[in-house]
């Protein structure tokens, strides 16, 4: 909306239901995928996962005068659901090597509700030879998150993921009862002011800082206690970015970057403190170009991440309980970006991209020092094709499309390499994939349509987390959406 000289307003508002039978996946058995079919259903009949989202925000944008404008931003989202059903294949009871498992249930419940506001300024100065593209700004959010947990229910019954048909399945629905409601708000603030100079044309500096406050409460309600458990924590920090960007020619940028962020630990030290945050560092060194008068666009980043004072149980004294922690570990990744793009060229157009991570453990007393994370793929890439027909007929608008993506090798399962010592668990090797899509889109006027085959091959693949969390990739599947836009 034109609100009056100068002065926007932008309303955005999205509204999601989202209701589904819980499927926790097909499990493993011993650390190893189990071999059942990607369609083996090893929940319940009734197990459902309800949830709701709805947000809306509201953006005011002024020009105070030539090359100054002030903005501001407010919004609000609320999100809940209601999880219930059988717990995860090996969780609470393994899958035994007969693929006999003794099935628990359990429920939860969340409420979220956040609120955010944001006011900053931006404009430009020239100062003798430098010209400033200054953002000054402050923030500050609420978000008040309360989790009903019920008592789990042990040995509901047995199934078999082999054959389901062993074993004759429960189909009634118990009565859980609440264990504990926690409420967990946290409020915070934030200022902050950066600078982007232009110091000749061919160079530009960025520097900016942000000082962040963070307030974390805690309120735990116990149900058969009838007792109420309190704690709260105050954290700040003060980050700073920089970075610099040469352009030789105008088709071509040469960068480097540093960033500093950090992010709040749970748990508590020795002494029975709350944990200060831990930091992570950022570096980037990159190229980007604009080759063959725009035609095609490349772009090339190097990346070390250092996540330093990373938390970690403390073993101290023969401590076991997880939520003692120290300040003590260090994980690094580095990696390699590259993507490339071009215009529409004679009706064809491609996208491609590939990345390579290697994220370790550079200091733990728990995991080897050297050792990877899980999850983490070290290869991805990504290529996709259109072509546009430019016609004078019918045919004119229609849009085909072939998409593939890659990802690699990677490992699972519990307990990244943890030391010999207390080396109990195992990981879990994950293939890597190759998936293909396709697609078709046709536009007439104000009418668009599209049509998706999504994993063209029928791939089977899984994405494995804990070996309680082994879920395959969707299998073929068919979409169409139909838009229109109103002149």
């Amino acid at each position: 909306f034109n609100i009056g000289s100068g002065t926007e307003l932008l309303v955005e508002g999205d509204f999601l239901k989202n209701n589904r039978t819980l499927d926790y996946g097909t499990g493993a058995v011993n650390y190893e995928i189990a071999a059942v079919p990607r369609n083996q259903f090893l929940g319940t009949s009734w197990s459902y996962f309800n949830g709701e989202q709805k947000s809306a925000t509201a953006t005011v944008s002024h020009t105070l005068t030539e090359g100054w404008e002030i903005r501001g931003i407010g919004g609000y989202q609320n999100f809940k659901n209601d999880i219930f059903g059988t717990t995860r294949p090996n969780a609470g009871s393994s899958v035994q090597a007969d693929g006999k498992w003794v099935r628990n249930v359990q429920r939860s419940q969340v409420q979220e509700e956040y609120y955010i506001a944001q006011v900053d300024v931006t404009g430009n100065l020239e100062m003798g030879f430098l010209k400033h593209n200054l953002l000054i700004g402050a923030d500050a959010d609420k978000y008040n998150t309360a989790t009903t947990s019920f008592n789990t229910l042990s040995r509901y019954d047995s199934i078999n993921i082999y054959d389901l048909s062993m074993y004759r399945q429960r189909a009634d629905i118990p009565d859980l009862s609440r264990n504990t409601r926690t409420k967990s708000p946290i409020n915070r603030a934030g200022v902050y002011v950066q600078d982007l100079l232009s110091v000749f044309e061919q160079v530009k500096i960025l520097v900016g800082v942000r000082w962040s406050y963070q307030e974390t409460a805690s309120n735990v309600y116990n149900y058969a206690k009838d007792t109420t458990t309190n704690s709260v924590s105050f954290d700040d920090a003060i980050t700073p970015r920089f970075g610099i960007v040469y352009q030789p020619l105008k088709n071509i940028s040469l960068f480097t970057s540093y960033a500093n962020s950090f992010t709040l630990n749970s748990g508590v030290d020795i002494s029975s403190n709350a944990l200060p945050p831990s930091y992570m560092a950022q570096y980037e060194v990159g190229f980007k170009s604009d080759l063959f008068d725009g035609l095609l666009s490349a772009n090339i980043t190097a990346y070390q991440i250092i996540n330093s004072n990373l938390a970690q149980t403390n073993l101290a004294n023969g401590n076991t309980n997880s939520n003692v922690k120290e300040l003590a570990g260090e994980v690094v990744s580095k990696g390699i970006e590259v993507d490339v793009m071009t215009r529409v060229f004679a009706g064809i157009s491609l996208l491609a991209g590939y990345s390579y991570n290697d994220t370790r453990y550079t200091k733990s007393n728990i995991y080897i020092e050297g050792s990877k994370l899980r999850y983490n793929p070290a290869h991805t890439a990504n290529a996709s094709i259109f072509y546009t027909f430019a016609t004078e007929n019918w045919i004119n608008g229609l849009n085909l499309g072939l998409s593939a993506f890659y990802i690699g090798e990677r490992a699972a399962g519990r307990s990244t390499r943890l030391t010999v010592a207390n080396d109990t668990y195992k990981l879990i090797d994950v293939p890597a994939f190759t998936q293909l899509d396709a697609s078709a889109g046709y536009n007439f006027s104000t009418i668009s349509f599209r049509f998706k085959v999504s994993n063209l091959l029928n791939e089977l693949s899984y994405y494995i987390h804990d070996d309680n969390s082994v879920n395959p990739i969707a299998p073929r599947m068919f979409t169409t959406t139909l838009s229109y836009r109103l002149q």
